[in-house]
């Protein structure tokens, strides 16, 4: 199918709404390549073949070039139409506002309030409660575009602007599939998605990150209460694209998918002689899957709990809180893949910390949460605030972090120097 060019369409909505607002208002951090300068040189014109963004294939096109600002609201879900109004925004220099929580709504209608709202159909009847003494319009006299509408107005186009998560030894490819479980609301997993689409390759998000549901109206929890889980990774299914081949999970994903494979190896009497020769060889450097005892043992129980997408995972990156050292070791064990810890921030649009794919360190056992490895690319990283004394009296080093890159976004207002 062709996906519209929602660029052209929100810059004649906003000509037509007498929309103005300030390029230097949107800030917009991301690592690019040399030969990279504008928004249209990030997807790669050479790339022809169609890449898989949740339910739709789409591919590279020349569109329009129309010069509008705005200061646009996203109320979207997780999918495709939330990539392609970001970039068209993002294109022209718009400023672009989402949220974290349903729950600030009302705040930033207040306080900031946009001069255009993108959100979902079904969303459009609760809005008026929300803006109703700001805009005292009925629901019949808002404009509603539908995509279908939008799809017939061009031709297809994504062009992002990525941020190049992978370095070259984990490069991505047209055949590799990435799994996040990070709401597109926050610039973490933007980064995620523009390097996806950057690098040719098909996205999905899973269910725990869609925040407007017209069925949860008035619902007290939050995007962190939804279930975290096995189930939550596998809802991946629901999207007509290949098997995954990097996962982007949190903590309570990693605990809950090694518990599963681990539980389906215990059932083995095979057990104890797997898991002394899997540990033996991983404190010595080695992590395979080619294995004897994997092919006896623990090959039954990865495609019991993942089903055909056990040999094609290739990847797990886990951010979104520690990982306790008691956890690690197994996961890494029961997955028998490279795994990447990361540092998170809302502030930075990449990871802070990160590890090495290839790291086996096995520390002490113990409650402490694992490390995060060392500063990200191009994020520097220091530790002020530290006593002067601390290496004659034997104490770990304690300080504040301040970390500054081209990733590391400011708010208004805020001086050059960032604290994460």
């Amino acid at each position: 199918m062709h996906v519209g060019d929602y660029t052209a369409f929100i810059a004649s909505y906003a000509q037509s709404y007498g929309i103005c607002a300030h390029a230097k208002a949107c800030c917009i951090w991301r690592k690019h390549d040399v030969d990279i300068n504008v928004v249209d040189d990030m997807v790669h014109p050479q790339f022809e073949a169609r890449r898989t963004l949740w339910s739709f294939k789409v591919s590279y096109h020349e569109s329009r070039m129309l010069w509008e600002d705005s200061n646009v609201l996203l109320l979207l879900n997780d999918g495709i139409e939330f990539l392609i109004a970001d970039l068209a925004l993002a294109k022209y220099s718009v400023a672009v506002m989402t949220l974290y929580s349903p729950k600030l709504l009302s705040c930033v209608l207040e306080t900031h309030l946009p001069t255009a709202i993108i959100t979902n159909t079904e969303f459009i009847p609760l809005l008026p409660e929300y803006e109703g003494k700001h805009h005292p319009k009925t629901v019949k006299q808002v404009e509603i575009a539908p995509w279908v509408q939008i799809e017939t107005n061009g031709a297809n186009k994504t062009k992002p602007v990525s941020a190049a998560l992978f370095p070259p030894s984990m490069a991505l490819s047209g055949v590799d599939i990435i799994l996040s479980n990070h709401s597109l609301s926050t610039p973490y997993s933007l980064a995620i998605a523009y390097s996806a689409l950057h690098g040719n390759t098909s996205f999905a998000t899973i269910d725990s990150t869609r925040l407007y549901d017209i069925t949860r109206v008035g619902d007290t929890q939050s995007l962190t209460d939804a279930p975290h889980n096995l189930a939550d990774v596998l809802s991946a299914r629901h999207h007509p694209i290949p098997y995954l081949m990097v996962f982007f999970i949190g903590p309570d994903h990693l605990e809950d998918l090694s518990s599963s494979i681990l539980r389906h190896v215990w059932e083995s009497w095979l057990y104890s002689f797997t898991w002394r020769h899997k540990l033996a060889a991983f404190v010595e450097g080695f992590l395979s899957k080619d294995s004897l005892w994997d092919r006896t043992v623990f090959d039954h129980a990865w495609e019991h709990v993942l089903g055909d997408m056990a040999n094609a995972l290739k990847d797990v990156i886990i951010s979104g809180g520690p990982i306790s050292s008691e956890l690690f070791t197994p996961a890494r064990i029961a997955l028998s893949i490279p795994m990447i810890n990361m540092h998170i921030n809302p502030w930075v649009s990449g990871s802070v910390f990160v590890t090495q794919a290839f790291d086996a360190q096995v520390l002490p056992s113990g409650h402490e949460p694992v490390h995060v490895g060392g500063p990200s690319v191009n994020v520097e990283a220091k530790l002020k605030g530290m006593k002067d004394t601390y290496l004659e009296d034997n104490e770990d080093p304690f300080g504040e972090i301040v970390v500054h890159g081209p990733t590391v976004g400011a708010s208004i207002g805020e001086e050059a120097e960032n604290i994460a």
